[in-house]
């Protein structure tokens, strides 16, 4: 039945944090704007009370006090705290509903722990959960129809109340890409398919905002380029500044690199992956083949446009000695700023559908083993060990943001890098940032213990 206070029914919502290592501060970068929070509360009756805890601010869960429903976001990495906070409600006979993208890869363990779980975006699902809950009905299991379709709205970001987030809102102009890469979870999810948002709720989601610096936050902005180009044109008036994700097509189209510069673009993430032809079809990422890297980069920084690269070390076709050539390649490139992973089996990918056919996995399901660090290979390379893997990676960034390699990037490309006093110091404080967080996120083990707590269906 509805428990109230003063006549509301009362949610808590929950971001878990990672994990914590307990004598580090956590990590920064991942201080973003929880959008998935900001839409849930949008989404929540006037009738309804609402708080929320980030755990990633350090904040923390008081269970002594009832809630309805503590709702949960689950990401593949907080999947071992979420279960872990699932069980702590367990024991102070509070209800759990889990959400987000782990949930719907993987359902069927999410349904161990959690109360409920919605396997879909909220908007479609949201609305009948709560009336169900307030009828003292909330049923275990909640799937989206995506044959049917559902409005995008418009955050509700008072939730956050002033905490002290990575200077970027978070906006999307659209969710998934129709791209088909082996390792992407955002694909497993979506199926390849990219939906645009109305473009006027996208502007009038940028009208609501406090600040004018924007992070488009979807996979791939330019997932439908004429829709991308019509929000372009439209967003020009609005005198922001934005950051956002796409391909590397984008340096190819002069129509749209004006079109991102005049709507105030500062930079763009687009995942570059690997020099490699053989490493690029193994992916299953064709596109990038068809265009020289070098050229494409200088065309973006021809229109002060600075790019953040993505690269992926682990692939069967690669070497310890390509990985030290990609680095070197990153820094010529002038890049702004980069990422050097190594490959990461999510479930539900055909990466890890392949690694675990071929017997190469090392844990079951690493995002809950009590032995699992961040940063640890969690499957057998070919053409290397897990531990030389791992030691590359953080060579990587250790190159990557040395002062030398800072400065050189800072002034052989001033135009993408440090084309005014603001992008200068944007360019100085984050490079430091990731300089710092090299060794931050290395080694941080996943929840608050080291055994994951037995669930539900088995207690």
């Amino acid at each position: 039945s509805q428990q109230t206070l003063g006549g509301f029914m009362r949610i808590l919502f929950v971001t878990p944090h990672v994990g914590r290592k307990s004598d580090m501060r956590y990590v920064r970068t991942w201080q973003m704007e929880p959008l998935t929070i900001a839409t849930l509360a949008a989404l929540t009756p006037n009738d309804v009370e609402i708080e929320y805890v980030d755990e990633r601010l350090g904040e923390h869960i008081d269970y002594s006090i009832h809630r309805d429903l503590v709702v949960i976001t689950v990401e593949t990495y907080t999947a071992k705290r979420s279960y872990e906070i699932c069980a702590e409600c367990r024991e102070h006979g509070l209800t759990t509903v889990l959400g987000g993208y782990h949930v719907m890869l993987l359902p069927q363990e999410a349904q161990k722990y959690g109360d409920s779980i919605m396997v879909g975006f909220a908007e479609p699902l949201w609305g009948e959960m709560i009336s169900d809950a307030k009828k003292g009905n909330l049923k275990p299991l909640y799937v989206q129809d995506r044959t049917v379709k559902y409005p995008f709205i418009i955050p509700r970001r008072d939730i956050f109340g002033g905490r002290d987030y990575f200077n970027l809102h978070c906006v999307e102009t659209g969710r998934g890409c129709p791209l088909t890469c082996e390792f992407c979870s955002i694909t497993a999810v979506t199926g390849a398919t990219y939906l645009a948002r109305p473009i006027d709720r996208v502007l009038e989601d940028i009208k609501s905002l406090k600040g004018n610096n924007i992070f488009l936050v979807e996979d791939n902005f330019v997932g439908n380029k004429r829709h991308a180009k019509e929000l372009l044109r439209a967003m020009i008036p609005l005198k922001i500044n934005w950051v956002g994700q796409g391909t590397l097509n984008m340096g190819s189209d002069e129509e749209l690199l004006e079109l991102m510069k005049a709507s105030g673009c500062a930079g763009v993430l687009i995942g570059f992956e690997s020099l490699k032809r053989e490493t690029l079809m193994a992916m299953n990422k064709p596109i990038n083949t068809r265009f020289d890297y070098e050229k494409s980069i200088k065309q973006l920084h021809r229109y002060g446009i600075a790019l953040y690269g993505t690269f992926i070390f682990g692939y069967d076709t690669e070497t310890v000695e390509d990985i030290r050539h990609t680095v070197e390649k990153a820094i010529d490139f002038g890049i702004f700023m980069a990422a050097f992973n190594h490959l990461l089996p999510f479930p539900g990918t055909p990466t890890y559908d392949r690694l675990e056919a071929e017997k190469r996995l090392v844990y079951d399901k690493w995002w809950l083993s009590p032995e699992f660090r961040f940063g640890e290979v969690p499957f057998h390379p070919k053409s290397m060990s897990r531990e030389s893997l791992h030691e590359e990676c953080l060579r990587a960034r250790e190159r990557f943001y040395s002062v030398p390699s800072i400065v050189r990037r800072g002034v052989e490309n001033i135009p993408g890098n440090c084309g005014s006093l603001k992008k200068v110091g944007a360019y100085m404080w984050i490079n430091y940032l990731l300089r710092r967080e090299v060794a931050e996120k290395d080694g941080l083990p996943l929840g608050n213990h080291p055994v994951l707590p037995q669930p539900k269906d088995v207690r």
